[in-house]
């Protein structure tokens, strides 16, 4: 597998309150594993920003930040470096500005199933975070500690995989010094098309040089289930997707979860956007809105041909 470059630097959103302190928190770990640096933001959602203000806001998050890093200092922990960045206005407004001007290579965000509702209504959440920026997002949960990242978990589709993808997650996998296991879905009714998957299965597998890598095959008619019972029994550290949209996003951290403690619940999530080839099982908006287009076209082929018999 050819090498894409590391992360180098992580954009973490902060608005001064007692969940953005966990999510520094959890960002300095991640940041001191990685050898990246962090990109803390902070919005003022005010229409305008003049410069007293902005470096009135910078002071205040310079400090708030040396707070949270200092914790990790008393440890011995090697200082990460950082820079603070203000901007006006939603954070949803300027995050693929700043991504792209500071060069960020994944945004961490933090989001709650116990605030679901809230966080639906919310342009700042990270479902909708996910699909404004040309970087990955890193979901932490709220109730998510950081944990030394030795197992990553990729749901994945072996006959509908893009090698840039690949190389990126195989890239994070080496960074973080973890295993990495490719794990995809099948139901009992796709049980005629298993030859097929395991000889794409093993095509992936000739592109991956890595020796910390694992592939497997599981029957399991719920996709997000059998994905959530497999990474809890294989003692994942994290779970990786890579879709084209935030439909199994919102899936993951839907009420449903909250009782069930599931997985996704109590694990980070790290999302990279890929266009599919092939409609995915959720009949999410991209499969619905292609499927459309596809079915227009038919009609107007078979209307285009109809004109030319008569």
């Amino acid at each position: 597998m050819c090498k894409n470059k590391n992360i180098k630097r992580v954009l973490v959103p902060v608005q001064f309150d007692k969940a953005s302190k966990k999510l520094l928190r959890y960002a300095c770990q991640l940041a001191s594993t990685l050898g990246a640096e962090l990109l803390l933001l902070h919005n003022t959602k005010t229409k305008d920003l003049t410069l007293t203000q902005q470096s009135s806001f910078i002071h205040q998050l310079r400090t708030f930040g040396e707070c949270i890093f200092s914790e990790g200092l008393k440890s011995g922990a090697v200082p990460v470096p950082y820079e603070c960045v203000v901007k006006p206005g939603c954070l949803s407004n300027c995050v693929a500005g700043v991504v792209f001007d500071y060069k960020v290579d994944l945004v961490l965000m933090e989001t709650c199933v116990l605030h679901q509702e809230e966080e639906e209504n919310d342009p700042d959440n990270a479902a909708a975070i996910m699909e404004v920026v040309s970087c990955p997002v890193m979901v932490m949960p709220c109730t998510t500690t950081f944990k030394k990242i030795e197992n990553l978990v990729f749901a994945t589709d072996f006959t509908d995989q893009d090698d840039h993808v690949l190389n990126q997650i195989g890239s994070f996998a080496d960074q973080a010094g973890a295993r990495l296991t490719l794990v995809q879905t099948y139901s009992k009714s796709e049980r005629q098309q298993l030859s097929n998957y395991k000889a794409a299965m093993r095509a992936v597998e000739e592109r991956l040089t890595s020796k910390n890598v694992r592939l497997r095959l599981l029957e399991e008619e719920d996709t997000l289930e059998g994905i959530s019972d497999f990474a809890e029994q294989s003692a994942a550290d994290m779970l990786i997707l890579a879709t084209q949209d935030n439909y199994l996003l919102q899936r993951l951290f839907s009420s449903n979860y909250i009782k069930t403690a599931a997985y996704h619940t109590r694990y980070p999530i790290l999302t990279f956007r890929q266009q599919k080839k092939k409609p995915c099982s959720g009949l999410c908006a991209n499969c619905v809105n292609k499927k459309a287009v596809q079915q227009q076209d038919i009609l107007n082929t078979l209307a285009f041909a109809d004109t030319v018999r008569r």
